[in-house]
C-alpha cells in the first residue's frame, strides 16, 4: 500500500503544481489585462479632456461665429440703409442739380433776352420757316400770326398743306404778305411735309414752327444774331416754354450733350434751327413723331450745335390729334435708336 500512497502522492503534487501554473499564468495573463486596461483608461481620460477642451473651444468658435454673422448682419443692415440714405440724397442732389441748372437757364434767357432786344445786328441773313399743317385751320392763323409779329424782318414763310379736309386751303388763300408762301401737297405726314418745306426756301437759315404752336417775337433776331455773327456754326437750337408742366408754363432749355442727346431729345423742331444746304437736314419720313429728334442727332454727329439762350416759342399741349407719345412712339424711339446709336432700346 505505501508505494500506491506514494503514487497518488506523487500525483497530487504534479497536479498541485500545474494548477500553481496555470492559476499563476492566468493571474499573469489578468494583471497584463489590467494594465492594459489602465492604460486604455488613461488614453481615454486623455481623449476625454481634448474633446472637452476642443468641445470648449468649438462652443467659443460657434459663440464667436454666431456674434460675427451677428454683426455682419447688423453691418448688412446698416449697409443698406446707408445705400437707401445715399439713394435718396443722390436723387435729392440730381433734382438739385436739375434745379440749378433751369434756374441758370431761366437767367440766362432773361439777360440775353433784354440784351438782343436792344442789340444792332451787324448781319441779317435770310431766314426761311418752314410750317406744315394739317386740319388745323382754328390754329394756323395764331401760329402764322406769331411770325408775322418777328421783331426781324428778312423772313420768308414756307406753308405746307399735307392735304388738309377742313378748311386750312381757304385760310391760306387769304393770307398777303408777300413774304408768306404756300404749297399742298399729298398726305404723306409731317415728316414728308416738312422736306416738301426744305425743297421751296429760299433762305440762308432754316427755323422751323409747327401748327399748333407760337414764336417769340425775338426768336428770328436770335437766330440771325446767332448765324450772321458765328459763320463756324451749322445748327443751333433754344428754349421754348411748354404751356403746363405741374400747372404752370415751365422753360426748357437743356445744355447739349451728345450722350443725354442719344438717349433723349433736348429740344422741339420749333426750338431747331441750321444753315440751309445741308444734306443732313433732311427728315426721316418713316417715322411719324420724332422727325424733330432725329433730325437733331444729325445735325450734330460731326459739330456740336450753338445753345442759344433765347425762347424759340411757346409750346401747346392743349391741342387735338398731337404726335407726341403716340401709338408709334416705341417704334419710333427703337428706330432712332438703332440708327444713331446701334441699338434698339425702348424707353
Amino acid at each position: 500500500m505505501r508505494p500506491l500512497r506514494r503514487i497518488v502522492a506523487a500525483a497530487l503534487d504534479r497536479r498541485r503544481h500545474s494548477d500553481n501554473d496555470e492559476i499563476a499564468e492566468l493571474r499573469s495573463l489578468i494583471a497584463a489585462q489590467a494594465a492594459e486596461l489602465e492604460r486604455l483608461r488613461g488614453v481615454l481620460e486623455h481623449h476625454t479632456a481634448w474633446l472637452q477642451d476642443h468641445g470648449g473651444a468649438l462652443r467659443d468658435a460657434d459663440a464667436r461665429t454666431t456674434t460675427v454673422e451677428a454683426r455682419q448682419r447688423a453691418l448688412d443692415e446698416r449697409q443698406e440703409a446707408l445705400d437707401g440714405w445715399l439713394d435718396g440724397h443722390d436723387t435729392a442732389f440730381h433734382g438739385l442739380h436739375i434745379r440749378t441748372e433751369q434756374l441758370e437757364a431761366a437767367r440766362d434767357v432773361r439777360t440775353f433776352t433784354h440784351w438782343l432786344d436792344q442789340h444792332e445786328l451787324a448781319a441779317t441773313p435770310k431766314i426761311s420757316i418752314v410750317l406744315p399743317t394739317h386740319n388745323r385751320a382754328e390754329l394756323l392763323p395764331r401760329a402764322i400770326a406769331s411770325v408775322e409779329a418777328q421783331r426781324y424782318l428778312n423772313w420768308e414763310l414756307v406753308i405746307v398743306d399735307d392735304a388738309s379736309a377742313d378748311s386750312t386751303p381757304k385760310v391760306l388763300a387769304a393770307l398777303e404778305d408777300p413774304r408768306i408762301r404756300t404749297i399742298r401737297v399729298a398726305h404723306g405726314g409731317v415728316c414728308a411735309a416738312r422736306n416738301a418745306g426744305l425743297a421751296e426756301v429760299t433762305g440762308d437759315v432754316v427755323a422751323y414752327l409747327d401748327d399748333d404752336n407760337t414764336m417769340h417775337p425775338l426768336w428770328l433776331k436770335a437766330l440771325a444774331w446767332a448765324f450772321g455773327g458765328h459763320p463756324e456754326i451749322t445748327a443751333a437750337y433754344g428754349g421754348f416754354v411748354i404751356d403746363d408742366i405741374g400747372g404752370l408754363p415751365t422753360l426748357f432749355l437743356r445744355r447739349y450733350d451728345r450722350e443725354t442727346l442719344l438717349e433723349e431729345n433736348l429740344a422741339d423742331i420749333g426750338a431747331v434751327a441750321h444753315r440751309a444746304g445741308l444734306p443732313e437736314a433732311r427728315f426721316d419720313e418713316s417715322l411719324v413723331e420724332m422727325g424733330d429728334w432725329d433730325l437733331l442727332l444729325a445735325l450734330t454727329a460731326d459739330r456740336d450745335p450753338l445753345v442759344i439762350p433765347a425762347i424759340s416759342c411757346y409750346y401747346s399741349t392743349a391741342s387735338e390729334d398731337r404726335l407726341s407719345h403716340g401709338p408709334t412712339y416705341d417704334t419710333d424711339f427703337a428706330a432712332i435708336r438703332r440708327k444713331h446709336s446701334g441699338t434698339e432700346d425702348t424707353p
